[in-house]
């Protein structure tokens, strides 16, 4: 019986000093260029790597090519897109590594992100550009895009270029968005008409819109929501994921900077596998970047470019255990209708607000129309046959010429807004909180329209005719 009891107490006291460790022995500092992960997705490849000295263009921007040691042989090939002001320095780990994985890696750095026009297309010279600088190196037959905040967004507008227009990724092609700040300069007729066989992964971080007290960073999500859902890629081959921050005390790491040490968790923020020092507020490069993106960049580019379809279980598992498991930190979120959580209003980056660009004031954000959720079930509002209702308002004469007029059934309700929308959906005509139910309609061209009406109690939809 003491036998049993010492044995008993032995245990007990290990198993609580393991449970102290184990944040310690999975998720190392990778600050000293420590694994991570020792083996499986996410676990650094076999593959020495070299980077090579970058190459500036005048008023465009960086780029800095990576690839693996050895003969110079194509190979299939990554673009990654920085973020705003960031350059090749600040995604140097993420950067090696893919090229630790046997893969071609080109950073594009933007010296004028603000310019969105204009800094796209500096990104496809640079694209382009490196394909001809590195000829013996890039497969332009299998691609992959990627993008960090800023990059995010652009890889949508590049992948059109790319994909469609210079025919790259015929054997193999996906785009992964980190941290992604809007979608600009793509039309939802872009996104219908997108090449179906691209893979897409959305990796949001989940305290860009909800745990922090105001919005630094928060890029309204409902802004990728509404590209993601009218892209024409089937589910089967998207995932819009959310990254949660692991909230155990037990779960932290120190890591020294200038002298000063500091004890930090694992928070999913907006520097998403962001690699810079802790200088200017960013965090180290630690495990959750780990966890969240290079386990999901290996298993996507074993998938699209080697055809490994368990691999496909983890990087496009729509919600598998092998692509939500994160460990002992809290597990991915994966969706196909992301439900929002906060309002509109607690945005900086509204998706609702007739985006300019900032260099010339042009109106570059062309999905405005499709960030409504007013029942909030995940699912961009559409003009569906359920919409259609004259329970709640009638509306005449039909057809009409010069004027539309509305009759309330329940004059008692107030109504926020009005829209007149063209058959595919967009919005020809807004009228917020109207003081009047007699609408022009004068300037439309003749045709098929809806009438939208938005109370506070619903939101209702009828057909008219313009004659």
């Amino acid at each position: 019986m003491y036998n049993i009891k010492f044995f008993f107490v032995i245990a007990t006291v290990s198993i609580a000093f393991l449970n102290n460790l184990s944040a310690q022995n999975l998720y190392p500092d990778l600050n000293d260029s420590s694994n991570g992960i020792t083996n499986g997705y996410g676990s650094w490849g076999a593959n020495n790597y070299t980077r090579e000295t970058s190459v500036d263009y005048a008023n465009k921007g960086t780029i800095t090519f990576y690839h693996p040691n050895g003969a110079a042989t194509q190979k299939p090939t990554i673009f990654f897109i920085n973020g705003w002001g960031r350059n090749v320095e600040s995604y140097d780990k993420n950067l090696k590594y893919i090229a630790s994985l046997g893969y071609s890696v080109v950073d594009i750095y933007n010296l004028n992100p603000g310019n969105i026009q204009e800094s796209y297309a500096n990104s496809l010279f640079m694209i382009q550009e490196a394909a001809n600088l590195y000829t013996d190196w890039i497969n332009t037959s299998k691609i992959g895009l990627m993008g960090h905040s800023y990059g995010a967004g652009s890889t949508i507008w590049l992948g059109k270029e790319v994909f469609s227009n210079l025919n790259w990724g015929k054997d193999g092609r996906f785009i992964m968005m980190l941290a992604p700040w809007f979608t600009l300069l793509v039309d939802d007729n872009d996104l219908k008409n997108y090449p179906s066989d691209v893979k897409l992964l959305v990796l949001q971080s989940y305290d860009d819109f909800t745990d922090q007290g105001n919005a630094i960073y928060a890029t309204d999500p409902r802004a990728t929501r509404a590209m993601y859902q009218l892209i024409s890629i089937p589910n089967s081959d998207k995932d819009f994921i959310t990254i949660k921050s692991d909230k155990d005390p037990n779960h932290t790491y120190e890591f020294e900077y200038n002298g000063t040490t500091n004890t930090y968790s694992y928070e999913a923020n907006h520097q998403l596998s962001y690699t810079g020092s802790v200088s200017g507020g960013y965090r180290p490069y630690d495990a959750l970047d780990v966890y969240s993106t290079n386990r999901l960049v290996q298993a996507m580019t074993d998938y699209v470019f080697k055809g490994d379809n368990n691999a496909a279980t983890v990087a496009l598992g729509n919600g598998s255990m092998a692509q939500k498991d994160m460990g002992i930190m809290p597990e991915l979120e994966v969706t196909d209708t992301y439900i929002t959580i906060r309002p509109e209003s607690d945005f900086n980056y509204k998706c609702n607000s007739g985006w300019n660009d900032f260099a010339d004031n042009s109106q570059v954000w062309f999905l405005e129309n499709y960030c409504e959720d007013a029942n909030n079930d995940g699912t961009i509002d559409t003009l569906s046959s359920n919409d259609y209702s004259v329970s709640d308002f009638s509306i005449y004469p039909i057809p009409s010429s010069n004027y539309l007029n509305i009759r309330l059934r329940n004059e008692i309700e107030i109504v926020n807004e009005i829209l007149i929308l063209e058959q595919s959906g967009k919005i020809v005509k807004k009228i917020k909180t109207p003081n009047t139910y007699k609408i022009d309609i004068s300037n439309l061209t003749s045709g098929i329209y809806f009438i939208k009406i938005n109370t506070q109690q619903h939101h209702r939809v009828q057909k008219f005719i313009k004659s």
